[in-house]
């Protein structure tokens, strides 16, 4: 695994981390969210990792062969799964992070700075940075969902080919994924 591709994967991981962190309290089933689970139990949430074929990856542009798996628990409870792939340039690798968290709880996390209400598709949506990735570097879309959301991060691999706005690439990236993923 390159260097970069490992840097890119610790920080999807310390951004899901944050966001976990961020929206519970000091009790572990506790959330500050309106409608996150409570229950005890295995809690189902769409697997990226597998649930997308590579012809849908192809087709929004990723390259099915770069897949990353950030988190993905092969069994018990798991509140979040986690898959990363490369565009077939190599320059942006965009996340897709699958959670039974709330987009309330994203709005009241402290960790996502410069956020902005928007939508993707019909879905409500926020786009956001974590507050240790505001270099334009990396932007997050968090799109609601009936199991709790879905968040695409895009991030850049190397500065020197930074060309584009990457929460615009993100909001592309979104729109893109959005018909694929379960409402």
């Amino acid at each position: 695994m390159r260097t970069a591709d490992f840097v890119r994967a610790m920080l999807a991981t310390a951004a899901a981390t944050a966001l976990v962190t961020g929206c519970t309290s000091g009790t572990e089933e506790s959330t500050t969210g309106t409608a996150a689970p409570t229950t005890a139990g295995l809690i189902e949430v769409f697997n990226p990792c597998t649930g997308l074929p590579d012809r849908v990856l192809t087709e929004v542009g990723l390259n099915p062969a770069t897949k990353t798996i950030v988190t993905d628990a092969p069994e018990a409870e798991s509140s979040w799964r986690v898959c990363g792939w490369r565009t077939p340039d190599d320059l942006i690798r965009v996340d897709i992070l699958s959670t039974s968290h709330t987009l309330d709880e994203a709005r009241s996390n402290e960790n996502l700075v410069q956020k902005v209400e928007t939508t993707v598709g019909s879905r409500p949506a926020l786009r956001s940075y974590d507050k240790s990735e505001t270099d334009g570097r990396s932007c997050y879309i968090s799109m609601g969902a009936e199991q709790g959301m879905f968040e695409i991060g895009a991030s850049w691999f190397e500065e020197d080919g930074w060309t584009r706005d990457i929460c615009e690439l993100s909001s592309e990236f979104a729109a893109a994924l959005d018909p694929h993923l379960p409402k």
